[in-house]
């Protein structure tokens, strides 16, 4: 039970996260993120001291791993705001949602147990494919350079927390830190991070909107603090199928919140992509269960 609740959980956070992020970066993206990461580093310090009553890991393996895990925070939000101001949440999430193939990637070069079949390069195909789609009238309708910078800052987001996700798994084979600890110590970097690029951003605060505060908030609480600790402890705990889902549910889930909740566009081509992007998810994670005929029959029918 505990463990479908954090599964559910993640699905959760992982579908609400692009339309509070947008929401809380409406006023000051960099403030958005960094109050988000402060206000996570300030509510883990209790839980450390008086719930799970043990002290972080200072050994120099655990120190790869905090790294690892703040490589995620600061290299996948930091560009992941900025992005969130240049295009829809629901598109946001699409493209987060191209991290299994990501971390396919990664994991084939760092982790040595990936093997990146034709099955599996389908499916990056088709999906980047429906990106494609997706982004491709806009793009050339207005000829908007910041969508452009948007979407390379969103896949340099995406990039960054595959990679730490590779490589906390990797890192923390052997020492099996708590998740409470890895987290404390990636938000605690972080916010060193930030503080010390703009030391201001606690001390000179812009004004806020109810709605941008209240996103910052629920960002502080869920997206980071409860929401990674329940990704990690997900992640060691559940096959790579049913990790494998979570993709493949947050990105439509994400699209319908930015309709209804943000009057986003959701258009029959937008649709068709967004279908395209977790199909091509489907290919990437369950490809193996597909013949070679059905194969050819879909990138036929698609290219």
């Amino acid at each position: 039970m505990k463990l479908t609740l954090s599964y559910l959980g993640v699905v959760f956070i992982w579908a609400t996260t692009p339309l509070a992020i947008q929401w809380s970066g409406q006023d000051d993206w960099f403030l958005g993120v960094a109050g988000r990461i402060l206000i996570s580093a300030l509510l883990i310090l209790p839980i450390l001291i008086w719930i799970t009553r043990r002290r972080l890991t200072f050994q120099a393996q655990a120190f790869k791993v905090y790294a690892a895990a703040a490589l995620g925070m600061l290299g996948g939000m930091t560009p992941m705001y900025y992005a969130a101001q240049t295009m829809p949440s629901g598109w946001i999430s699409l493209i987060f949602g191209l991290t299994p193939m990501l971390i396919g990637l990664f994991a084939a070069g760092l982790l040595q147990d990936n093997v990146m079949t034709l099955k599996k390069w389908t499916g990056i195909l088709v999906s980047f494919s429906g990106l494609a789609l997706v982004l491709g009238p806009q793009w050339s309708a207005q000829l908007n350079p910041q969508l452009g910078i948007g979407v390379g800052l969103a896949l340099l987001a995406a990039a960054s927390h595959s990679l730490s996700t590779v490589l906390v798994k990797r890192f923390n084979r052997t020492l099996q830190l708590p998740n409470t600890h890895i987290v404390a110590a990636a938000v605690w970097l972080t916010s060193l991070v930030y503080l010390m690029s703009v030391p201001g951003f606690v001390t000179q605060l812009p004004q806020l909107s109810t709605q941008a505060l209240g996103a910052i908030v629920y960002l502080g609480v869920l997206g980071s603090l409860l929401g990674f600790i329940l990704y990690y402890y997900v992640l060691h705990h559940l096959d790579a199928v049913r990790i494998g889902l979570i993709p493949l549910i947050t990105p439509v889930m994400a699209l319908l919140l930015g309709y209804f909740l943000n009057q986003e566009p959701l258009t029959t081509t937008i649709a068709a992509g967004a279908a395209l992007v977790v199909f091509g998810l489907l290919i990437f994670e369950f490809g193996q269960h597909l013949s070679r005929r059905t194969l050819r029959l879909i990138t036929a029918r698609w290219f």
